[in-house]
């Protein structure tokens, strides 16, 4: 067997998990494109490699250990069944006709991410909730929304139990951080690109402990991820 970058990168450091930086509904349209780029000499060994980073028919033994989305990656989800989606969202307006457009746009987006969810949920219940997460970003146009923000986070975490929730890291996003926190609902903050900002939102993840183990909040499977976006400065 001929590792992957990915896994020498993991064989440094046990601890270290790699996400997939996507919906789980498009690695197998992504690994055929891939697979079709690639030389005839380098197919096999690749399509190995690839089949052995994320493992649809036992998600369990996957490279990945999870993966996180937001909207526009949603969307490509969404792009890359056309077909299946223009029924299931035809069919959510004939069932919800008083809906607006934006609505809609919630609902289909909450279905791409419970469905995402259900792929990685075997890894979830096989390591008791340590692995096999998936972000679902709240709206990132309503940054500053503290009280929507909230509310759509309470709807994407009962999507699945595996489900983090992805905020952004505005000072309404902080605030909403601790809220969240204070659930005992995992969280991933994102926008995130300054010292400042993961200070005031790891502090704001100790004001939330603090709050749940008062309540007696069940933390067991919770878990917080701080992402520092620097790397986008670049693009």
């Amino acid at each position: 067997m001929i590792e992957s970058p990915v896994e020498r990168l993991l064989k440094t450091n046990p601890d270290m998990e790699v996400w997939w930086d996507s919906s789980p509904l498009v690695y197998e349209q992504w690994t055929q494109k891939m697979l079709d780029a690639a030389s005839p000499e380098r197919r096999p060994v690749l399509e190995e490699q690839l089949r052995r980073l994320f493992v649809v028919e036992d998600p369990a033994r996957s490279v990945f250990r999870g993966c996180t989305t937001n909207p526009p990656l949603s969307l490509k989800a969404v792009q890359a069944d056309p077909a299946f989606w223009s029924r299931w969202v035809d069919d959510f307006i004939r069932a919800h006709p008083d809906l607006d457009q934006k609505a809609v746009f919630w609902a289909t987006y909450k279905e791409v991410v419970k469905r995402g969810a259900e792929m990685f949920l075997p890894m979830f219940e096989a390591s008791n909730g340590r692995y096999g997460w998936i972000s679902g970003q709240l709206d990132p146009r309503l940054f500053t929304e503290k009280e929507i923000m909230l509310q759509q986070a309470e709807e994407l975490s009962a999507l699945q139990p595996n489900v983090m929730i992805k905020v952004p890291a505005s000072q309404e996003g902080i605030e909403v951080l601790e809220v969240l926190t204070s659930r005992g609902i995992s969280t991933n903050v994102t926008t995130c690109f300054t010292l400042p900002q993961s200070l005031a939102a790891s502090q704001a993840v100790e004001r939330g402990v603090a709050q749940a183990q008062e309540k007696g909040v069940d933390l067991t499977r919770w878990r917080s991820v701080i992402t520092m976006m620097i790397g986008r400065l670049t693009e």
